[in-house]
């Protein structure tokens, strides 16, 4: 089966110990039969072996149909056959013939060019080889190339075949060379070799010059059959090369797109294209197996090809943003669902299944041509839909997904015009495919890389945007958040301020009112950033305003709780409201804030609900004596949650221990341990006016 495979046909010794004295001669003699009559025997082929292989061009007689079996074995391999009124079949190739399919150089076309273009199933060739000097063991090596599968006989014994015959069905691999061990010659020095082949009926919509053997099998002596079998392997191997060098590229390439998927997961290009990718690499690897082991039948990874281009389709569907022209990739699977279901049609009987009747598969191969045409075109829809949304980006992906249907539609033109399929530079095998496949995912590349830097351009703009509005929102903040300067005489006060980011929830106020008392609010709005930060400047403004209406702490509190509710977005907020008078009479109310510090202990106050919760809470107001010298420290539970990087809470017990320090050396001890939420510090010293 040649589907998948490169081969180099070795028509003539290849090694300097293969040329000895090797002469071919055209000869007719008679043949004996087992009861000593003589048999019109024609086309035997006598040669004279020195250390040399000879090609058995023929001719061959040749016979469609299959051998009748008798005691076991097939009458047409027995050497005392008749094979008079076979026809006559030659495999000498023509000068310069070259099978532009596979890019083999001395190319014999296939049974169906030689007068027998609807044969199908088992065919026969016999040739009688006359070797003049059979003292050494002679082994035949079959060529590369051939359809489907064969089995070798010699003087009626059976030698060895490529493929799987079974009395249902003949399963096939990808065609490469074999060898087989002769029996000795008889003593008039004759061999009857006899090849049996099948041909699927499937295989000639791949190839018009199917048919059996495509070059001559090659008789010589097992040292000399032996290097050639190796050379062969050899070019079997180089011409893989191709193919693994994409699978190599796209395995490298994979990663990439795996990452740029984590870095946006919300472009689903990257996951089609990484889908694309890893199918053809399973059908690479398939198809090296295929084409350098027999551990996998034929399977014509061409079949599995049908769902790549439905995945390249996903890819520029996503990557042109026609998410709204959902009818494409809903055409792109049911074309390719249908194409799969006619290619398995049209190939059934590599599988061995009949439910297609053999006369109706022309058909479906017919039918799969037809539905290739607009499964193509899609793929130019798809680029003129996306050179209405970006005509640059469609203009540079034009080339790659004009690749793409040259790669998937371009067999048929390869077949129109006579265009090789095959290449070899350095003694290295590239299909056009393996060619097309490379640019393909390189064009995507460039494709990508030009995407991800606008990308990371457009981020950075964005980010930067974001940077100097987080830069005015602090700066906004500190204006609004940080009161002016007290001077009295009564109260020296200290604050210290430092969100965990730009901005934070924290808020505190210290205003004075005329009769010299000092209005105290502190707070912590439940989350950081933005949102807290915007909810801050609303309680701040309320908290001026209102203070020149009232002093009353649970008034302040119940009006915050008032503004708070139906509009916080979710947000709480702790807060603490005091009104100290000159005197050192000092009135507090707390709605769920941590109570403030006096000399280093922390007062007793009584707690109620935060801001925000519910419009139902009364906040008690409790009063207490200050003397001269008293020191008051309010605090956000940014300071008792401070964390090291040991995940240690820096806790209540150190925070009362340096409660009764300044506001700056509280804040400084704080951040060295380790901050993790807002933090305001408030110091407040009495004195006596």
């Amino acid at each position: 089966m040649r589907k998948l495979g490169l081969v180099l046909l070795v028509v003539l010794p290849i090694c300097p110990l293969a040329f000895s004295q090797a002469v071919t001669t055209a000869a007719q003699s008679p043949a004996t039969t087992s009861s000593g009559q003589t048999s019109p025997q024609t086309s035997i082929q006598t040669i004279t072996l020195g250390n040399a292989a000879v090609a058995l061009t023929g001719p061959w007689k040749f016979q469609p149909g299959d051998s009748p079996v008798v005691n076991g074995s097939p009458v047409w391999a027995q050497p005392q056959f008749d094979d008079a009124h076979w026809a006559p079949m030659s495999l000498a190739p023509k000068a310069g013939s070259v099978d532009l399919l596979l890019g083999t150089s001395g190319y014999v076309p296939g049974w169906t060019r030689k007068g027998y273009p609807d044969l199908i199933g088992y065919a026969w060739y016999r040739l009688r080889v006359h070797v003049k000097d059979p003292t050494q063991p002679l082994w035949l090596k079959m060529p590369t190339d051939f359809d489907d599968a064969y089995q070798v006989y010699a003087n009626g014994r059976f030698l060895g075949q490529f493929g799987i015959f079974s009395a249902k069905h003949v399963g096939v691999y990808v065609s490469n060379s074999a060898s087989f061990p002769l029996p000795a010659p008889g003593p008039d020095g004759d061999l009857d070799l006899a090849v049996r082949f099948y041909m699927h009926a499937s295989t000639p919509f791949d190839d018009p010059h199917a048919g059996g053997l495509h070059g001559p099998p090659i008789l010589g002596l097992a040292s000399t059959v032996h290097l050639l079998q190796a050379s062969d392997d050899d070019v079997n191997l180089h011409r893989q090369f191709g193919s693994l060098l994409v699978d190599f590229l796209y395995l490298l390439v994979m990663p990439l797109v795996l990452w740029a998927l984590w870095y946006n997961p919300q472009e689903r290009a990257w996951l089609w294209l990484f889908l694309a990718l890893g199918w053809s690499v399973v059908i690479g690897v398939v198809s090296v197996l295929e084409n350098l082991t027999t551990l996998l039948s034929f399977a014509d990874a061409n079949l599995f090809n049908l769902i790549v281009l439905p995945l390249w389709m996903m890819f520029w569907w996503s990557w042109f943003g026609l998410r709204e022209r959902r009818w494409i990739p809903r055409a792109a699977w049911l074309l390719a669902a249908t194409l799969t279901l006619l290619k398995f049609c049209a190939q059934s009987s590599y599988i061995g299944f009949s439910f297609v009747p053999l006369s109706s598969l022309h058909w479906f191969d017919a039918a799969r041509a037809w539905v290739d045409v607009p499964f193509q075109l899609l793929l130019v829809v798809i680029l003129v839909e996306g050179y209405r949304r970006d005509r640059t980006e469609a203009l540079l992906a034009a080339f790659p997904i004009l690749l793409l249907m040259y790669g998937n539609f371009g067999h048929y033109l390869r077949r129109a015009f006579h265009i090789p399929s095959v290449f070899f530079p350095f003694g290295l095998g590239f299909f056009v495919l393996d060619i097309v496949a490379m640019l393909l995912v390189l064009a995507v590349a460039v494709l990508s890389l030009r995407r991800f830097l606008r990308t990371q351009v457009r981020d950075s703009l964005v980010h930067e945007a974001a940077r100097k509005d987080l830069e005015q929102a602090q700066q906004l903040q500190q204006r609004v958040l940080i009161p002016d300067t007290l001077r009295s005489p009564v109260f020296s006060i200290q604050s210290e301020y430092r969100p965990a980011l730009t901005v934070g929830g924290d808020f505190y106020q210290t205003l004075s009112k005329p009769d010299g008392s000092l209005i105290l609010v502190i707070g912590d709005v439940s989350g950081k950033g933005i949102s807290a930060a915007m909810l801050v400047a609303v309680l701040v403004g309320a908290i001026r305003s209102h203070a020149d209406f009232t002093s009353d702490p649970a008034s302040m509190l119940a009006m915050l709780n008032r503004r708070m509710i139906g509009r916080s977005g979710g947000h709480f907020a702790t807060c603490l409201a005091a009104e100290i008078s000159p005197t050192g009479v000092m009135r507090i109310a707390n709605a769920g804030h941590i109570p403030p510090y006096l000399n280093g202990h922390e007062l007793d106050v009584e707690g109620s609900l935060p801001l925000g919760i519910t419009d139902d809470v009364d906040y008690p107001t409790q009063t207490f004596q200050l003397s001269p010298g008293d020191r008051l420290t309010f605090l956000t539970d940014g300071v008792p949650e401070a964390t090291n990087p040991a995940k240690e809470l820096y806790g209540f017990d150190r925070t009362r221990a340096i409660s009764n320090q300044p506001a700056a050396t509280i804040m400084a001890q704080v951040l060295t341990f380790g901050q993790e939420d807002d933090i305001t510090v408030l110091g407040i010293q009495f004195a006596t006016p």
